[in-house]
């Protein structure tokens, strides 16, 4: 229910959920599964592991939806399996179940399930191969550890396919620092590293040859653009400060976050230092590590989005569930700043559910009309406040094993409440309205354009490319490689599209609001406006009856 419930009742969001459901929905109409193409053009920003996830469902269900945010509602729900072993090796009992529960219900974490974004597909891959790497450092039974390393060396390959170089280097590096601060290298001793680089190469290699060699300017853009110059400089255009993921790993896993700094004492003592540094294999040791340099890379680089965060969740709710697990079995009394921090952190969860109460009473304008009653929005969100309220008083009461479900219970209702908010989020740059008109009014002859800017959803619900005017964004490596009159004609400058408009032939145009302005500027003649929605609205250069100017 959490996971396909409502999976594809909402309208696709601006920008990423279209970009990820055309590229895939180009790769089945052009038959070419290689090259990734974007609105008709080449786009090498990203491997293809995703898109054929993606074109797989696509074929089966059809483009919609519920069939573009498939892959990632599947890759979420089989994510708790590689934590739930995790867990179980940490700690035999119920800590397995308890780090599924946490992660499964945490917000951040279902809210990315149902987006269209290679971020689940990469943090499935990346946590498989972690979690072999650690099962097969602790396994005894030779058979079974060999099976286990080349899971490793399997999803290292498929992690690439993801999300790229970061498939190797991310887990590369924890595992290195394990090892070096538990001085364990005599595991390495234990890997098939013959037959693990057979393997990762018969994964990873064959596509980045094919596409090599079927375009000469992939290794370039690939490699060095996409993965340096993205990390080094600020060529994305996404620069935020060093501490941008700090507040977002609070959120993400609330109200269990409470839980975290309790491990990290525990952790710290000098006694737990002096077993786990150099003696003895520690879990809690290799799960800090792990969510750390997640954070700490993502946090170094210069390109920083939300979504970059979630491979350091799985390892945090496992920690979190082995303090669960303290509390549950009364290995220790709970401190009284361990319960003053859960309350804490169920009253932020109160709070946010507050928010959306405030929201759906039409108080905020950009959930609902002011004044309008938004009946989801409000049930939502005194469900989520009510549920963090039971759970603080169930924690003020030490009764733990009904505030624990309680919190879950809580922490699922704040994802809940912003899928409630869904709908008005992606009214903002809703084109799929848009389209069906379009669609129904069109005539051999027409031409379709956005301009100023490049709705991503706008080709996924026409089934086509669209031309785009005065504007290249990231379709400029593309745009660079048609040739002239096709670029022309496909992606014309202001001047250009001037004549276009001001030509015969009907032109339907997709718009920014705050791109009416340059129109008159551009030379463009008065436009007639079809549809509008908050941000985005609908033109055309030759009235239609009934229309507006």
């Amino acid at each position: 229910m959490l996971y396909f419930g409502g999976l594809g009742a909402i309208p696709y969001f601006e920008p990423d959920e279209g970009r990820y459901t055309e590229i895939p929905r180009e790769m089945l109409a052009l038959k070419d599964f290689v090259l990734p193409h974007l609105n008709g053009v080449l786009y090498f920003e990203k491997p293809p592991l995703y898109y054929w996830f993606n074109a797989l469902s696509m074929a089966v269900l059809g483009v919609g939806e519920f069939s573009s945010r498939f892959w990632s509602a599947m890759l979420g729900l089989l994510g708790l399996v590689p934590v739930f072993y995790l867990g179980a090796k940490a700690r035999p009992g119920r800590t397995a179940w308890l780090g599924v529960l946490i992660l499964a219900t945490s917000p951040l974490y279902l809210a990315l399930a149902h987006l269209t974004i290679i971020d689940m597909t990469l943090t499935f891959f990346f946590t498989a191969t972690l979690a072999c790497f650690y099962l097969a450092s602790e396994e005894e039974d030779r058979s079974r550890a060999r099976w286990l390393w080349y899971g490793a060396f399997a999803g290292a390959a498929l992690t690439v396919l993801a999300k790229g170089l970061i498939g190797v280097v991310l887990p590369g590096g924890i595992a290195f620092a394990y090892l070096l601060l538990g001085s364990r290298w005599s595991v390495l001793k234990q890997v098939p590293w013959i037959r693990g680089t057979l393997l990762f190469l018969a994964i990873a290699l064959p596509w980045h040859v094919l596409a090599a060699l079927r375009s000469p300017d992939f290794l370039w853009f690939y490699f060095v653009h996409e993965h340096f110059l993205r990390y080094l400089t600020t060529v994305s255009d996404r620069t935020e400060p060093w501490w941008f993921f700090l507040p977002i790993v609070i959120w993400a896993l609330l109200p269990w976050t409470a839980f975290l700094p309790a491990s990290l004492a525990s952790l710290a003592r000098p006694a737990a230092l002096r077993e786990t540094l150099f003696r003895r294999p520690s879990p809690e040791l290799f799960l800090w590590l792990w969510a750390a340099e997640v954070v700490v890379f993502f946090s170094l680089s210069q390109s920083k989005l939300i979504p970059y965060i979630l491979p350091a969740l799985p390892p945090l709710a496992v920690l979190a569930a082995l303090q669960v697990d303290e509390v549950l079995t009364r290995r220790q009394v709970p401190a009284p700043w361990l319960k003053g921090l859960l309350l804490l952190a169920l009253l932020g969860v109160a709070l946010f559910g507050a928010a959306f109460i405030w929201a759906g009473l039409g108080k905020i304008k950009a959930f609902s009309p002011p004044g309008a009653v938004a009946l989801p929005l409000l049930l939502a969100g005194a469900g989520c406040a009510a549920l963090a309220l039971l759970a603080a008083a169930f924690v003020a009461a030490g009764r733990w094993k009904r505030a624990v479900p309680a919190m879950a219970l809580c922490a699922a209702a704040s994802f809940g409440c912003m899928w409630s908010a869904g709908p008005a989020i992606a009214q903002n740059r809703d084109v799929k309205g848009f389209a069906a008109f379009i669609q129904s009014h069109e005539q051999p002859g027409d031409l379709v354009f956005a301009y100023r800017f490049y709705p991503q959803t706008l080709p996924v619900y026409l089934r086509r490319p669209i031309g785009v005017a005065a504007f290249e964004g990231e379709l400029a490596f593309g745009i660079s490689k048609l040739p002239a009159r096709e670029r022309e004609a496909r992606f014309p400058d202001a001047a250009q599209f001037a004549a276009l408009w001001n030509g015969p032939a009907r032109i339907w145009c997709v718009a920014d609001k705050d791109a009416l302005k340059k129109m008159a500027k551009d030379g463009l003649a008065a436009p007639v406006v079809l549809m509008e929605q908050r941000q985005v609205v609908l033109l055309t250069n030759h009235p239609l009856e009934g229309s507006r100017p």
